[in-house]
């Protein structure tokens, strides 16, 4: 009789049945169980899940919230800066918000947003000029701490910006009259047209505090008379109701015509240098003509009129970057702003009293432009001629951006930046 063969295993044929059988009636229970425990921990954190992604949506929502109001901001700023007409609209009301319109959308939002200009400080008084300023008065920076000034007659002035005290220098050759100007050469000298009916120059040395006659001009200078240095040659109106237009080369020390200004020029005619190859005119003469010389081509063109009719006392300067400071003259008070790359004006606070002939402009240190009252006065002001500044104020909600801005030439520069 044949014995079965025990297996390699040492188990007996179904024993390995039995076994697995065994072990997978014991692991049953071990498998609920995990599953039972699985279900407690899922379900809480499915829970949690969602909690996650409401708060997830509502973040992303407070994010886009927040991409609008900056956006809002940003456009504010734009408008001031590509929006002559927005910016004039905002500058004509100092101190009260405009809105920014059309409204902008982004992401759903629509914050609404405001611009307002600041107020510039004003006009302050300084010292007294030492005597009444007559036709003729004129005012020129002489670098360094002082500027220098006609007064009508044969006095002469220098005026100490850190001293705010005037102290007479050598008078002038002759009495000067309407159409006397003064203009520096940014190095040396100062330039002087006597006007009066006169065909008289000068030329003084503040180190030397002494005058030299130069060649004659031209022609007569009358009311209207005007003087701006550029790049190594003065250039003047005659004035008296004529459209001559004249360049005195300072190394040759001599005159010669130029192309004739767009229109006759009379009482509150004004010529301002503006860097590289621009002169700036007032065409006086109760008129409101503004026109830009371009020293390269010998051309004139013409740019937006004064806000009104400019008479005797109206004069120009210019106080870099991209702003030139005008008096009306014509024995009012008002005070111009011009942006000379959006070729738009604006009014400014006006001056203290009332300017009349013989009212002029300069700039100094950087800060001021100085001013002469001229009208047979002795006033003499200072305003500050800071590039402008603005507030913006963007709202979305709860959610508040408050900017300031200031605004030189292409240059924006954000003073500060709040969120609320």
């Amino acid at each position: 009789m044949t014995r079965p063969r025990p297996s390699s295993s040492g188990l007996q044929p179904g024993g390995l049945r039995r076994l697995v059988a065994e072990e997978t009636g014991k692991s049953l229970p071990a498998v609920l169980i995990v599953l039972a425990v699985g279900l407690l921990l899922i379900t809480p954190l499915l829970s949690g899940s969602s909690t996650g992604l409401l708060a997830t949506r509502a973040a992303d929502q407070a994010l886009l919230g927040q991409y609008a109001l900056d956006a809002g901001a940003e456009y504010g700023i734009w408008k001031l800066r590509y929006d002559p007409a927005f910016r004039s609209a905002v500058d004509a009301v100092p101190l009260t918000p405009v809105p920014v319109v059309p409204a902008m959308s982004l992401n759903g939002y629509s914050p609404s947003v405001t611009a307002m200009a600041l107020a510039v400080s004003g006009w302050s008084n300084r010292a007294n000029t030492p005597a009444t300023i007559q036709p003729g008065g004129a005012l020129a920076y002489g670098g360094g701490d002082y500027l220098y000034a006609l007064c009508g007659t044969r006095d002469f002035w220098r005026y100490s910006v850190a001293g705010n005290a005037w102290a007479a220098r050598a008078d002038i050759p002759s009495n000067v009259g309407s159409g006397a100007a003064l203009a520096w050469d940014g190095a040396n000298y100062l330039y002087a047209l006597r006007g009066g009916n006169q065909s008289t120059f000068w030329r003084y040395s503040p180190s030397g505090n002494s005058w030299a006659a130069m060649a004659l001009t031209p022609q007569r200078v009358r009311d209207g008379g005007a003087l701006a240095y550029n790049l190594g040659f003065v250039y003047a109106f005659r004035g008296d109701n004529t459209s001559d237009f004249w360049r005195y080369s300072v190394a040759l020390n001599m005159w010669v015509l130029r192309t004739s200004a767009p229109g006759n020029v009379r009482a509150g005619g004004a010529l301002a240098g503006a860097g590289g190859n621009r002169i700036y005119a007032l065409q006086g003469g109760g008129q409101q003509g503004f026109w830009r010389y371009d020293t390269l081509s010998n051309s004139w063109s013409l740019r937006a009129q004064t806000p009104n009719a400019v008479g005797a006392g109206g004069t120009l300067v210019y106080t870099g970057g991209d702003y030139l400071f005008a008096f009306r003259g014509n024995d009012t008070t008002e005070f111009w702003r011009y942006s000379i790359p959006d070729d738009t004006w604006v009014t400014l606070t006006g001056a203290p009293a009332a300017v009349g002939d013989g009212g002029s402009l300069a700039y100094a240190d950087g800060v001021y432009v100085y001013a002469l009252r001229g009208a047979n006065g002795d006033s003499f002001w200072r305003h500050r001629a800071q590039p402008p500044q603005y507030d913006l104020v963007a709202q979305n909600g709860a959610r508040t951006i408050t900017t300031r801005i200031e605004i030189s030439g292409p240059a924006i520069t954000i003073l500060f930046w709040d969120l609320e």
